[in-house]
């Protein structure tokens, strides 16, 4: 449901004295990045880059466990990254497989220090001069705006609280997790609600904003001669930064008459070179094979290529996205066992048979970025 944030968005009258604004008088928009999986990071970076054209010389701080390479591609104007921990997420031993005790592990791990971590990112963001906090979707990012006086909006469509509360089952003290996690979502000031969305109810206030996506930036007939695919059926398996063990160039060898575009081609350094970037890979191919995550979905649709998704194991998120993704993208599932085994020509064919959907709007980027920009003001 939606709801206006009305009064809320003075962070002041809800406690703790306001952040002094940085040198000039920009202050910063401080941003904190969940480090599980790549999509928290391209989205985020998509809103700020629309953000950057409303306030060229707005400065950003970029916080989180993310590479620098995925932070900063074409991302434009003052910059800093800081590199530190700000939540858990889930483990996992592979792109499909959640541990789920390593999770509470080092959930519990993570929060035995958080009364420190909060009191340490409030210093932090007072001593930058943070006018706003943006987070995609770290709890910690929140309990410390809160803890600073500091307007917070949060951008997702999922919240750790729901996807630990999940678990809590099989591992009790993960409902502590979420239980922390919905205390401090509920200090947030707005959260932009991404689709695909699961339980957020842990947010006081929310605004559907669309789908923030990345959309090819070089036409499809460059990109793949830059590559060198040719002319025949090209697919892109595409795993993230975790990746599939076992699924390589040996095991994939039988899918005759498809050109297979796997991660090791892809390289930062390679995709620089050409340049290109990932989405334009994904818009350079004709079906992607993946686990179903917002970030390669988005890609997908905002580049019109198909999907042969997989199972990823009991995650939430996922009975979501393959309810939801008909709708957008021409897709279809394969079993883990068949993909494992490289068993891809026959998904892949038949994916093509299928008439994709018209394409939705993709102006979710610009609505969350007019909201940031409101929110400085």
């Amino acid at each position: 449901m939606t709801k206006d944030p009305g009064p809320c968005w003075n962070r002041a009258a809800r406690g703790g004295p306001s952040a002094p604004p940085a040198e000039g008088g920009l202050g910063v928009l401080a941003v904190y990045i969940s480090g599980h999986g790549f999509g928290h990071a391209t989205r985020v970076c998509e809103v700020l880059r629309a953000v950057r054209r409303l306030a060229p010389s707005l400065p950003f701080t970029l916080v989180g466990d993310v590479p620098e390479d995925v932070l900063l591609q074409d991302l434009p104007g003052p910059v800093t990254v800081r590199r530190v921990a700000c939540d858990v997420g889930l483990a996992q031993r592979d792109a499909l497989v959640i541990d789920e005790r390593e999770t509470a592990a080092r959930c519990l791990e993570f929060e035995r220090g958080w009364d420190a971590r909060v009191a340490s990112e409030a210093a932090f963001l007072r001593g930058a001069g943070a006018r706003l906090v943006l987070g995609d979707i770290p709890p910690l990012a929140f309990a410390a705006a809160r803890r600073a006086g500091i307007r917070s909006l949060a951008l997702g469509n999922f919240s750790w609280d729901w996807i630990y509360r999940h678990y809590a089952p099989r591992h009790p003290s993960l409902a502590r997790s979420a239980d922390r996690a919905a205390a401090a979502y509920a200090g947030a000031d707005l959260l932009l609600e991404l689709p695909f969305a699961g339980d957020l109810t842990a947010f006081p206030a929310r605004e559907r904003v669309g789908f923030v996506a990345r959309r090819p930036r070089v036409p499809r007939g460059e990109a793949r001669r830059r590559l060198g695919l040719g002319e025949g059926p090209v697919v892109l398996v595409s795993f993230g930064g975790v990746g599939l063990p076992g699924l390589g160039p040996g095991l994939l060898g039988e899918n005759a008459g498809l050109r297979l575009v796997l991660p090791e081609e892809l390289g930062a350094a390679r995709l620089r070179a050409l340049g290109l970037a990932y989405q334009d890979v994904v818009g350079a191919s004709d079906v992607v094979v993946t686990k179903p995550g917002y970030g390669i979905v988005t890609d997908a649709i905002a580049a019109g290529t198909r999907l042969v998704y997989t199972d990823r194991g009991d995650f939430p998120e996922y009975p979501v996205m393959v309810r939801e993704m008909p709708r957008y993208l021409a897709c279809l599932h394969v079993p883990g066992e068949e993909l494992r085994a490289g068993r891809l020509s026959d998904p892949v064919r038949r994916v093509l048979e299928i008439e994709p959907p018209a394409p939705p709007d993709l102006g979710g980027a610009e609505r969350a970025a007019a909201r940031v920009a409101e929110a400085l003001d």
